[in-house]
C-alpha cells in the first residue's frame, strides 16, 4: 500500500474548518453561488440589488431575461432578504467557531491555491468590491485609526512609497536632459510650466496636505501652496536624477542674471533648486553659442544692423604691469544687434536700384515748398494729433473728468503707419567687440569683424542687398564718412554702400529736448522762460547744458500740462462757466474735439509776425518781378498788416510761452508716436523738426531730418522706404503701445550688459563679456518667465506713481496770476 504524502501545516489547519459541523461549508444552506459573491463579483451585486435568490441560479449560459427596474420598496425588500441570508451564514460560521474575517483572511491568503479564483476575481480592475470595503473601513473613526496604524507600518509605507516611486519615474523620464547644453533659445521660449498635479497627483496631494492645514485649505484664498509644492517637486527630481536639470539651470541663470553671489548660488544648489555655480557659467557659454548661431542665421538673410559703443569701468586697484599690459580704468568696445525684417524680399532690398536713384543726374535736390511744407493730409494729421494730446491732458489731469467715460475713436490718435496687430520684433545681439566705433576707421574695422569674421559672410555676397542701420547721429556720420573714404574700393560692401543709415528717433527726441532747453532757457528775470519755470517748480538739476533727458522731458511735460489746463479754464470762461461745470454737462467727444481746436489756435500757437507795410528798395524790386512761387498752404499764418494785428513783440512773455508750448507739443508727439509704433506720424513732423533743430543751432540733427526726407521721397525705392519706416521703431515685447525707438533698444541692451558686468564684476576676459552680450536677450527672457512662474511682482507692493499734480497746479496758478495766456501790449 503506497505511503500517503504528509499534509502541510496549513492544510492540517484548514481541514477542521471545512469538515467540522454537521454539514459541508460549501454545500450548506444559504451558501449556493458563494464562489462569485465571496470575491465581491459584480454578478452577486446585481443579483442582490434585483432581489433574486442566488440559490436558484444555475450555471447555464442562457442569457437572463431583463428584469424591470426595481422600485424603492422592492430594493428595501431585496436588502432585507439579503441581510437574512447573511445572518444565516454568520450563524453557520459561528456554529463552526469561525470568524467572518478569519474566513476572508483565509480566502485572501496566497498560500492557498484552492481559493485563487476568489482572489483573481477580487483583484480585477473592473471589480470595485475591495474599494468599497476600504471606503467603509475609512468611513469609521475606529477603522480609519486602524488604517493609519497599518499605513505607518512597514507594509503600508512600502505601498505608499511604491506609488510615489512610480510617479517620480514617469516625471524623471519627462524632464531628463542630456546636459546644460540643451538649455538653448528654443527650450527657453517653448518651455511650459510643468503640471505636476496631472503627472503625479498622489505625490502632489501629499505635499499639499503637508503644506497647509485643513482650515487654510478651505478658507485661505490669498496664500496657496502651489508654488512651494512645485519647487519641492523640482528639488526631488534633481535629487533623484542629476539629469533633471532644466529648472535648476534656468533658476541658476536667473540668480546669476539678477546679481546673486557665487556663495548664494552654491547654497541654493545644495538645496536642490539650482545647478552649481560652474554649471551656471557653462550653461551661459553654451547659451551664448546657440544665440550666436541664431545671429549668424539671421545675418545670412535680409536683416538690419545697428550698433553702438559700450564703455566698461574696471577697478582702479589693478596691478601695474607696465603701460602696454596694465588694464585701463575704462575699457571701450562696440555692441551690435541684428534685426530680422519680416516683410522684406530680395527684390525690395536690392541695392542697385537705390544706387541708380542716388546717382541720377537729373535729381535737383529738396525743394522747400514741395518737400518741407506738409501737404493737406499731413497738416490735418498733425492738428488731429495735437488736439488729442490737449484732450488727453484735460481728461487725465482734471479731477472733474473721468477718462474712462471717453473712449470714442475721435479722441484717439489717427494712425498713419503703425505696426500690424500682434507685431513683435525679433533681434539678436552679438558678442561685444574690442573695436571702438567712435572713429571712422573704428567703424570700418568693426564692420569687417562682424560680417567677415563673426557672421562668416563673403564681401561679394553682401554687395547685392541693402542693410538698414538705425543709429545715433555720430554713428551715421561715421558710416557716411566711411562711404566717402571707400568710394573707389572693390565692391559695394567694401565701399560700405550696403549700409543705409536712418535717424534714431530716441536720439532725435533727446537732442530736441536739449535744443528746446537751449532756446527757451532765458534768465530768472524773464517771465515764461525755462529758468523761471525751473525756479517755480524747484528743479535743481537742469542747469547744465545737457542735463538728464528723462528729468528734462518730465519737467517740460509738466509745464505743458499746466498751460493746457489753464487754457481750458480760460476757454470755459468765455462761455461764462467753469471747468467743473463744463465737465458736469457731460460734453460729447465731438464737442471736446472742437474746443481743443479752438484752444490750439487761440492759446497754444504763437502769434504771426507782422510785416512792414512800407518795404525798402530791395523789397520793391522784388515786388516788381512776377511771382512764380507756389501759393502757401494753410500751414503758414496769413501775412497781415501790422496796424490791424497785435504785434507779438509788445508782449514777449506771452509769445515766448506759446512758442514753448508749440515746441513741446512736437516733442510730445515724437515720443508718443514711438510708443504707439507709428513712424508715419513722425514722418509728418520731420520738416518741422528740421526747422526747430536749425533754429536752435542743432545743425547735425537738422541734416539728419533732411537726410530722412530726401531718402524716403527720392533716393530709396518705395518698397525699401517702407522697410526703413518699419525698422525705425521696434516692439521686443509684442505688447501694443510698448514700441521702442530702435536706437533706445540698443541703449537698453548696452545698459543690461553693463549692469550684469557691474553686478558680477569685470574679472574675466572679453570672451566672458561677449557671452553675456550674445545671450542677454534670452537671459532677460529667463528672468521674465521665472518671475511669471514664481508670480513675482513687477514692482514692489508699495509702489505708486509719483504724484506731480501739485507741480501742475503751481504752473496753473502762476499763469493765472501773471496773465500769461492773455496778450497785453507793453
Amino acid at each position: 500500500m503506497p505511503k500517503q504524502k504528509k499534509k502541510t501545516a496549513k492544510e492540517q489547519t484548514h481541514e477542521p474548518l471545512v469538515q467540522a459541523g454537521p454539514t459541508n461549508l460549501a454545500g450548506s444552506p444559504g451558501m449556493e453561488g458563494m464562489d462569485e459573491r465571496a470575491a465581491g463579483g459584480t454578478t452577486g451585486i446585481n443579483e442582490r440589488e434585483n432581489g433574486t435568490d442566488e440559490a436558484t441560479c444555475d450555471d447555464t449560459d442562457e442569457p437572463a431575461s431583463p428584469s424591470p427596474e426595481p422600485t424603492g420598496s422592492k430594493k428595501r425588500a431585496a436588502k432585507e432578504a439579503f441581510a437574512k441570508k447573511v445572518s444565516q451564514v454568520l450563524s453557520l460560521l459561528s456554529g463552526v467557531r469561525i470568524s467572518p474575517f478569519e474566513l476572508v483572511s483565509l480566502l485572501l491568503d496566497g498560500d492557498y491555491n484552492m481559493y485563487r479564483s476568489y482572489r483573481t476575481e477580487l483583484y480585477k480592475d473592473s471589480n470595485t468590491r475591495l474599494f468599497i470595503i476600504l471606503d467603509s473601513i475609512a468611513g469609521s473613526k475606529a477603522g480609519k485609526n486602524k488604517l493609519k496604524t497599518w499605513l505607518r507600518g512597514s507594509v503600508g509605507t512600502s505601498v505608499v512609497g511604491s506609488i510615489i516611486h512610480d510617479e517620480m519615474d514617469v516625471l524623471v523620464s519627462k524632464h531628463r536632459l542630456k546636459g546644460v547644453a540643451e538649455i538653448d533659445p528654443a527650450y527657453i521660449e517653448n518651455r511650459k510650466t510643468p503640471t505636476f498635479a496631472d503627472d503625479a497627483p498622489f505625490t502632489m496631494e501629499l505635499l499639499h496636505t503637508a503644506a497647509q492645514t485643513s482650515r487654510s485649505a478651505g478658507k485661505n484664498t490669498k496664500k496657496t501652496p502651489d508654488i512651494v509644492c512645485d519647487a519641492v517637486m523640482q528639488q526631488m527630481l534633481y535629487q533623484r536624477s542629476n539629469r533633471c536639470l532644466g529648472f535648476g539651470t534656468e533658476f541658476g541663470l536667473y540668480l546669476w542674471a539678477t546679481g546673486s553671489a557665487k556663495a548664494t548660488i552654491e547654497a541654493v544648489h545644495k538645496c536642490g533648486l539650482s545647478v552649481c555655480y560652474q554649471s551656471v557659467l557653462n550653461s551661459l557659454e553654451h547659451l551664448a553659442s546657440h544665440c550666436t548661431q541664431l545671429a549668424i542665421s539671421a545675418g545670412s538673410g535680409l536683416h538690419a544692423f545697428c550698433y553702438d559703443n559700450i564703455n566698461l569701468s574696471t577697478s582702479i586697484h589693478v596691478e601695474q604691469r607696465g603701460l602696454a599690459s596694465t588694464l585701463g580704468k575704462v575699457t571701450s568696445g562696440t555692441l551690435g544687434i541684428i534685426y530680422k525684417l519680416p516683410n522684406a524680399t530680395p527684390e525690395n532690398m536690392a541695392l542697385q536700384p537705390i544706387l541708380d536713384r542716388m546717382r541720377d543726374p537729373d535729381y535737383p535736390g529738396l525743394d522747400f515748398a514741395e518737400d518741407l511744407i506738409p501737404n493737406e493730409e499731413q497738416y490735418e494729421s498733425i492738428c488731429h494729433q495735437f488736439r488729442v494730446h490737449i484732450i488727453n491732458i484735460l481728461l487725465s489731469r482734471s479731477q472733474a473728468f473721468n477718462k474712462e467715460d471717453y473712449d470714442d475713436e475721435i479722441l484717439k490718435h489717427k494712425p498713419r503707419r503703425p505696426h500690424p496687430p500682434g507685431y513683435k520684433t525679433e533681434f539678436f545681439p552679438i558678442r561685444v567687440s574690442t573695436k571702438e566705433e567712435v572713429s571712422v576707421h573704428g567703424n570700418l574695422m568693426y564692420h569687417d569683424e562682424v560680417y567677415l569674421t563673426m557672421l562668416q559672410q563673403a564681401a561679394e555676397e553682401l554687395s547685392n542687398a541693402a542693410i538698414p542701420s538705425v543709429n545715433d547721429q555720430h554713428t551715421n556720420s561715421c558710416i557716411r564718412s566711411g562711404q566717402a573714404l571707400r568710394a573707389d574700393d572693390l565692391n559695394n560692401y567694401h565701399r560700405r554702400l550696403v549700409f543705409q543709415p536712418g535717424m534714431g528717433p530716441f536720439h532725435a527726441a533727446l537732442n530736441l529736448a536739449w535744443a528746446l532747453l537751449s532756446i527757451h532757457r532765458g534768465t530768472l528775470a524773464q517771465k515764461g522762460s525755462l529758468t523761471w519755470w525751473f525756479a517755480i517748480l524747484e528743479k535743481t538739476r537742469l542747469s547744465q547744458q545737457k542735463p538728464d533727458y528723462h528729468t528734462l522731458y518730465a519737467t517740460l511735460i509738466q509745464i505743458l500740462e499746466g498751460v493746457v489746463l489753464c487754457a481750458w479754464a480760460e476757454l470755459c470762461k468765455l462761455d461764462d462757466t467753469t471747468l467743473e461745470e463744463y465737465a458736469a454737462s457731460t460734453p460729447t467727444a465731438e464737442d471736446l474735439h472742437a474746443k481743443a481746436g479752438t484752444l490750439l489756435a487761440e492759446y497754444l500757437m504763437p502769434m504771426p509776425l507782422p510785416y512792414n507795410s512800407a518795404p525798402d528798395s530791395s523789397d520793391e524790386e522784388c515786388a516788381t518781378a512776377p511771382s512764380t512761387a507756389k501759393a502757401l498752404p494753410p500751414t503758414v499764418p496769413p501775412i497781415t498788416p501790422d496796424e490791424t494785428e497785435n504785434d507779438p513783440s509788445k508782449d514777449k512773455a506771452h509769445q515766448n510761452l506759446q512758442l514753448l508750448v508749440r515746441d513741446v507739443l512736437y516733442l510730445l508727439e515724437l515720443v508718443t508716436a514711438v510708443k504707439d509704433g507709428d513712424f508715419g506720424r513722425i514722418e509728418d513732423i520731420l520738416p518741422h523738426l528740421a526747422m526747430i533743430y536749425c533754429g536752435a543751432g542743432s545743425n547735425n540733427y537738422c541734416t539728419e531730418c533732411l537726410w530722412m526726407i530726401q531718402n524716403l521721397k527720392y533716393i530709396w525705392t518705395p518698397e525699401f522706404a517702407d522697410i526703413m519706416r518699419d525698422i525705425m521703431i521696434v516692439n521686443p515685447s509684442g505688447i501694443p503701445g510698448h514700441g521702442l525707438a530702435t536706437d533706445i533698444n540698443m541703449e537698453y541692451t548696452v545698459r543690461d550688459v553693463k549692469d550684469l558686468i557691474i553686478a558680477k564684476g569685470l574679472q574675466t576676459t572679453w570672451d566672458h563679456v561677449g557671452d553675456i552680450a550674445a545671450a542677454i536677450a534670452y537671459l532677460k527672457e529667463i528672468k521674465r518667465k521665472m518671475a511669471e512662474v514664481l508670480t513675482l511682482p513687477h514692482q514692489s507692493k508699495g509702489h505708486s506713481d509719483v504724484d506731480v499734480s501739485h507741480l501742475i497746479d503751481r504752473v496753473v496758478k502762476k499763469i493765472q496770476d501773471k496773465g500769461l495766456l492773455t496778450f497785453t501790449k507793453k
